[in-house]
């Protein structure tokens, strides 16, 4: 495709050479995705099989076999072959999510309780805030709760993670969420996009999310005198569908740009991952005083809840030293589990994905099931605090209720 004869160490032409990139990555993207995805061109929901199914559903294998006899036409079963080419029956999670449903298994968020919504936000790129965003929006899912993630980077990962759209190929302008912050904080509405994941939303993002940077802080351009200061309208954009949720993620881009700010003072929680290394020890250090001040403007700011997230973490000596380094310094800030780096979760973004959408392993399966274990020990670590922090507002709506209706009777 590109000229290979003897050429200097630049170009004269360095415009051209860079359309020439963009043009034939995002044509290798499409490639793979159309070859990853065949016959289809979307990404299939990843399936389960019955023991499997049983066990998130929450029931007795007879049990389970009971309900497919009671409730026989449930959506989302499907006939696979397996290796020995026997046709058998699988369970994506539309299915077990209706099953749990039947059997009353299914967690509700308890009444009283407020959606979470979390920045997942570090100052440095490479850190492993998309990942951690992505599998964790899964996770929530798989569990049966309902979660929302917003793409706030324009390169797209999440979006090309969670839904296995080329960003720049197969989204429009109107598909990102620039119109809504610059005109119309009800068009979020509009631009939700279902994934093959039962309970996963995404509001994806291109490269035309960086027109957000131009025109919020531009006063001729983002309707301030109609909408308002452009730091909050991601809130209000929030407002009008964050109670369809139980969490909304945000995978904030590597800066502290206006996104990133809107995301800031829009969130209830931080999650902010951190590798045990020291670069990014230090790197974190100068975003605390960033963090810091911001927070001394938004004088009411609460945060219903904050981790840091050893991500990233090689399991060598140095990497232990640095995590008891950090586990010194923060705490109980830091969560109990961290997040490997593991050959698995690379094979996996080759195939367009994360370690949840991979039904049986590529690989060696002691691998897979080492990848899994951790993975899921870091979110439903996540996922549990959550429950609590629900449970608190919901003892609490409780309360307040009756105190205001004994001061009405008194």
């Amino acid at each position: 495709m590109f000229d290979q004869k003897i050429a200097p160490y630049g170009t004269d032409e360095p415009e051209k050479l860079m359309e020439k990139f963009y043009n034939a990555g995002n044509e290798m993207l499409l490639t793979l995705r159309n070859y990853i995805t065949n016959p289809d061109d979307r990404k299939k929901p990843r399936t389960w099989g019955s023991i499997e199914a049983a066990l998130m559903v929450g029931v007795s294998n007879p049990t389970f076999r009971k309900l497919l006899e009671v409730h026989p036409n449930v959506p989302g079963v499907v006939i696979e072959a397996n290796e020995g080419n026997r046709r058998i029956k699988k369970f994506t999670l539309e299915a077990i999510n209706v099953l749990r449903g039947h059997a009353n298994t299914r967690y509700s968020r308890p009444v009283g309780s407020n959606p979470l919504i979390i920045a997942i936000s570090n100052l440095k790129g490479g850190v492993g805030k998309t990942q951690t965003a992505v599998d964790l929006g899964k996770k929530i899912a798989i569990t049966g709760l309902s979660a929302l993630l917003l793409d706030f980077d324009g390169q797209g990962t999440a979006t090309l993670l969670s839904s296995g759209l080329i960003p720049d190929l197969e989204l429009r302008y109107e598909d990102t969420i620039t119109n809504t912050l610059v005109s119309n904080p009800e068009k979020i509405k509009d631009i939700i996009l279902k994934t093959h994941f039962d309970g996963f939303d995404i509001i994806p993002a291109n490269l035309a999310i960086q027109d957000c940077d131009l025109l919020l802080p531009n006063g001729n351009e983002n309707n301030e005198h109609i909408l308002g200061s452009p730091f909050i309208r991601l809130t209000k954009s929030l407002n009008y569908i964050k109670d369809y949720y139980d969490v909304i993620l945000i995978d904030c881009g590597p800066n502290l740009g206006i996104l990133t700010l809107n995301a800031i003072i829009a969130c209830n929680g931080m999650i902010i991952p951190i590798p045990p290394s020291m670069g990014d020890y230090s790197s974190f250090i100068m975003y605390t005083a960033t963090l810091r001040n911001l927070f001394r403007e938004l004088k009411d700011k609460k945060l219903e809840y904050l981790r840091i997230l050893i991500s990233k973490h090689t399991g060598n000596n140095e990497a232990m030293q640095m995590e008891n380094v950090m586990r010194e310094q923060f705490g109980r800030y830091i969560l109990s589990n961290h997040m490997c780096d593991t050959i698995e979760v690379s094979k996996a973004a080759n195939e367009i994905g994360t370690i949840y959408d991979v039904s049986k392993p590529r690989g060696s399966r002691e691998a897979y099931r080492r990848a899994i274990q951790h993975l899921d020990d870091v979110n439903m670590e996540i996922i549990n605090h959550f429950k609590e922090i629900w449970d608190r507002q919901a003892q609490k709506a409780t309360m307040d209720m009756i105190t205001m209706k004994g001061a009405a009777n008194g």
